[in-house]
């Protein structure tokens, strides 16, 4: 099933509502509207960027722009695990910016109807309202996290493209006259 999920292209016109994106982390099942996802990827190259947040793995080239790609886990408080061949990257537009978000695997698209959303009892979560988890989806004694990627990503801290891009470009003119000497 998820290399059906991976290689199926949904049009942004046939995604419904109440369709949604799950992915795991720590074996727990999480999701997201899948109309706010744009693609989903193999982990790309990465390039560090000085003085980010912890949970931003780095920037990327997606199709000639930058992405900044943060891990999932880390943005959770979880503990952070290394790639492997179930690791994924989730492609999301915020801002204006494409925004990846590894997660350690991409699951399945489901549709959850509005009647099996519960609320997290208070006791489980401080709710807030830039709280990301919106509810749990319970599908036979299947639960779902689902969350609001806007809010998920909202405290996001976001790398100075335009400097990264200077300085790449910095980079790249340095490196042609080298290679003319």
């Amino acid at each position: 099933m998820q290399e059906q999920v991976i290689n199926d292209e949904i049009e942004a016109e046939e995604v419904e509502q109440d369709q949604y994106l799950v992915f795991k982390a720590m074996s727990q099942e999480f999701c997201v509207k899948a109309m706010w996802v744009q693609e989903i990827s193999r982990p790309l190259e990465l390039t560090q960027v000085p003085n980010s947040s912890s949970y931003i793995d780095g920037v990327a080239n997606l199709r000639g722009r930058l992405s900044t790609v943060i891990n999932f886990r880390k943005k959770i408080g979880f503990e952070a695990k290394p790639h492997d061949e179930e690791t994924r990257i989730i492609v999301i537009e915020h801002k204006g910016f494409p925004i990846g978000m590894t997660v350690d695997s991409v699951e399945e698209v489901i549709k959850i109807p509005d009647g099996l959303v519960h609320l997290l009892p208070e006791s489980a979560s401080g709710m807030t309202e830039n709280e990301p988890i919106t509810g749990i989806g319970m599908l036979h004694k299947r639960m779902v996290i689902m969350l609001d990627i806007k809010k998920l990503l909202e405290g996001t801290a976001m790398p100075n493209f335009e400097k990264i891009k200077q300085a790449l470009d910095i980079q790249q003119t340095e490196g042609e006259g080298i290679g003319q000497q």
